[in-house]
């Protein structure tokens, strides 16, 4: 019998067209593409490319690995500054969570920073402080965990003034000009009266800080969202804390682009007391990609306002309303009797895909709280270093340069 050969099987040569290779690129994470950048000189090029960087960005905005950057100090003067994945804190069922140096991906080592003063788009922007008897002398310097790039002192500022005169950083991206911008609020008071609000505004790329018009006002810490800086605010800064209302307090919004500022409300549809205990419980923050302001309720209860669109100050809605017995903030937490009277200021981390599990940061503790709505379970987080969790931010992952 004849048995005729098998037929030839032709090797299939696969070309794939540039245009292609980098839209492929653009659905990889950050750290698989770094380390693809041995494959070849053009990837390793491409990955620097503003264009490329942008385009991944975009892509990868609606899926990204969401973090939370983070200082944890390990002696006087110096530590580690981390981007912990926000899935690993939701998930543990420990009480418990060691940050090892197995995996230096994320963190590096400082000497004296201070503090974190914002992050978008994969750039953190941390903040040093030295002191004497004359000023205050501020440096910022930038990070991006995911490419393991850290800046050079970019900036400092020297403020002149009394230990109560204080300055207030905060970061963003104008999308106008492609640009990330530090703006600085400096509060200088006389016989504890505030006298002036002065503002600067430093576009990373100058070398200049430039002023800006900003009203008189008491201001907390800035949060960033949408092309914007945004700023608790008190509009009758002289008057006793006491005597405050929620009439009293405003949103001060700074647009990167204009550089210009306006006032939203806060909500009118509130029916509790504002309590404001020996240190103020309010907070400003940014869950599910909204402005939300929280405070406490008479010392039993703590609420978060949302305002769902954002500019809209007719928009707020009561995000949430949870007892202090349930957060587990009660007297033997502090050892109190017999009240529930927060002594610390609790403040939204971030909260869950499904919006079932929040974190929260508790005010000069080195805790954070994990507490899931559908059963009112409360997990502890704690660190074999001190972490001051209320300074924590969130982060995304991403491949913008640090200079």
């Amino acid at each position: 019998m004849n048995i005729s050969p098998p037929p030839k099987v032709a090797a299939l040569l696969v070309i794939l067209h540039d245009e292609l290779i980098v839209k492929v690129l653009t659905f990889l994470e950050v750290k698989s593409l770094m380390r693809m950048r041995c494959v070849c000189k053009s990837w390793k090029t491409l990955m620097s490319d503003p264009v490329f960087v942008k385009m991944h960005l975009k892509k990868q905005s609606t899926r990204m690995t969401h973090l939370l950057a983070l200082l944890a100090h390990k002696a006087k003067g110096s530590g580690d500054c981390r981007a912990v994945p926000i899935s690993r804190l939701l998930e543990t069922t420990s009480n418990s969570i060691t940050f090892t140096d197995n995996d230096p991906y994320y963190q590096f080592n400082y000497q004296d920073a201070g503090r974190i003063v914002g992050s978008c788009n994969g750039l953190v922007c941390l903040q040093g402080l030295s002191s004497n008897s004359e000023y205050h002398e501020y440096s910022l310097s930038f990070w991006n965990p995911s490419t393991r790039k850290k800046s050079e002192t970019l900036v400092s500022f020297r403020y002149y003034g009394n230990k109560y005169n204080m300055c207030k950083f905060a970061f963003g991206y104008d999308n106008s000009t492609d640009t990330y911008k530090v703006v600085v609020l400096c509060l200088k008071w006389d016989n504890n009266r505030l006298v002036t609000t002065a503002a600067r505004v430093f576009t990373l790329g100058d070398s200049v800080w430039r002023d800006i018009n900003f009203p008189l006002v008491y201001a907390w810490d800035g949060v960033y969202l949408k092309n914007s800086i945004n700023w608790f605010a008190r509009r009758r800064f002289y008057c006793h804390m006491k005597n405050l209302t929620i009439e009293q307090l405003v949103i001060i919004s700074f647009d990167l682009g204009t550089e210009t500022h306006k006032q939203f409300m806060l909500s009118r549809w509130y029916d509790e007391e504002l309590h404001i205990p020996r240190k103020l419980s309010l907070t400003l923050s940014v869950l599910m990609d909204c402005i939300c302001f929280s405070y406490d309720i008479k010392g039993t209860h703590f609420v978060i306002w949302q305002m769902k669109e954002f500019g809209d100050d007719e928009s707020w809605v009561q995000f949430l309303k949870i007892s202090y017995r349930n957060l587990q903030l009660d007297c033997k937490f502090r050892n109190l009797e017999p009240r529930y009277i927060p002594e610390y200021i609790v403040c939204p981390l971030c909260v869950s895909e499904n919006g079932d599990k929040l974190i929260f940061a508790i005010n000069h503790t080195d805790q954070a709280i994990v507490y899931n709505l559908r059963d009112n379970r409360v997990n502890r987080i704690k660190s074999t270093n001190q972490i001051p969790w209320f300074n924590a931010k969130g982060y995304v992952e991403s491949l913008v340069p640090t200079s």
